[in-house]
């Protein structure tokens, strides 16, 4: 075992942290906007199909080679860095937070799992501990076929891979709030060394995707939202500005 770091070019993580920015920002907002989108259900998921079209337009140089993978109904990313011979995957932290905390329940592997079984079993972490009763997968048996089916886009470059790298991220609302790249063990501990904040990367722009009410006479979209008042709600109305200025006359005399 050995400690490890990540070292990726400047470049290059400028490059992977706008493609996350965009599709979590201006991508989806104009993908509502021109879709018309009139409810929000599929955005979590859409902004995925936007982040991996990102990462093949503007990663898929010299430098990278990138496979596509199919876990069950789930298209995702396997990029693989040259001159570190480091892969890296997407993941957002919650997500993340989730597959650790509950790894142990997991009766089949989780892609994390196999990729750091195969990758990153040589790298130590500072909350591991000895286990005399080690959490074993039923598929694990099968690890070195399954991960050579997830790389097999990668053909020649998946036999010299050297780690395996999680680039996380957090949002609010469509702004990346927080992004970092780490190294976790089998155990999905974050390994000695492991771990470089990208956050300062994040370019923070103004969006240029203007927000544009679609209908201003729907009923969404007016104070009232489009109920009609009664007789007396209305008298109310109009007569709210003459109780109002008989108020201030009685607050002046007194």
């Amino acid at each position: 075992m050995h400690r490890t770091e990540i070292s990726f070019p400047p470049e290059l993580i400028a490059k992977v942290v706008r493609c996350v920015e965009d599709a979590v920002g201006d991508d989806i907002r104009e993908d509502i906007r021109h879709q018309d989108l009139q409810t929000r259900v599929s955005v979590p998921f859409r902004i995925w199909d936007l982040l991996n079209t990102n990462v093949i337009k503007r990663l898929d140089t010299q430098d990278c080679t990138i496979a596509k993978a199919h876990r069950g109904l789930w298209e995702m990313l396997i990029v693989f860095e040259k001159t570190t011979q480091c892969i890296f995957t997407f993941m957002r932290e919650k997500r993340f937070a989730e597959l650790r905390n509950n790894q142990h329940k997991r009766n089949h592997m989780h892609y994390l799992d196999m990729l750091t079984l195969q990758f990153n079993k040589d790298l130590l972490s500072d909350q591991q501990q000895l286990s005399f009763m080690p959490h074993t997968f039923s598929d694990e048996d099968r690890l070195a076929e399954l991960v050579q089916t997830m790389l097999s886009d990668l053909e020649g470059d998946a036999e010299v891979v050297r780690h395996h790298v999680l680039v996380l991220f957090d949002t609010v609302g469509y702004q990346l709030t927080r992004i970092r790249a780490v190294m976790v063990t089998p155990s999905l501990d974050i390994a000695r060394n492991g771990e470089q904040d990208w956050s300062q990367y994040i370019a923070a722009d103004e969006s240029v995707v203007v927000e544009t009410v679609a209908n201003p006479v729907t009923p969404g979209n007016q104070p009232n939202r489009g109920l009609s008042l009664t007789a007396k709600a209305m008298a109310r109305k109009k007569n709210k500005p003459k109780l109002k200025d008989a108020e201030i006359a009685v607050k002046k005399e007194s």
